[in-house]
């Protein structure tokens, strides 16, 4: 039973090597598809990339504020600037 269950995994082993080498053909695929794109699919791909970098922005920005404020607060309750 051992036996039968070991050629098995090494059976799976293989084809997913396999599977791999596909989906990287595949993977340069889509990337050569993505030049060849219109126009403007790159443009909201761009436009896209553009409001993830706003949000990053936007998220540092509200945690330096918070960390400054609690700093700030610190401070005031420490030496009674309150």
């Amino acid at each position: 039973m051992a036996v039968g269950h070991h050629s098995d995994v090494c059976r799976n082993a293989g084809n997913s090597d396999l599977a791999d080498a596909s989906r990287t053909k595949d993977t340069k695929i889509a990337r050569g598809s993505w030049l060849q794109a219109d126009p403007e699919t790159r443009r909201k791909k761009r436009v896209a990339r553009y409001k993830v970098f706003t949000v990053e922005r936007k998220v540092k920005e509200s945690v330096r504020s918070g960390c400054r404020w609690i700093k700030n607060k610190y401070i005031e309750v420490r030496y009674g600037w309150f």
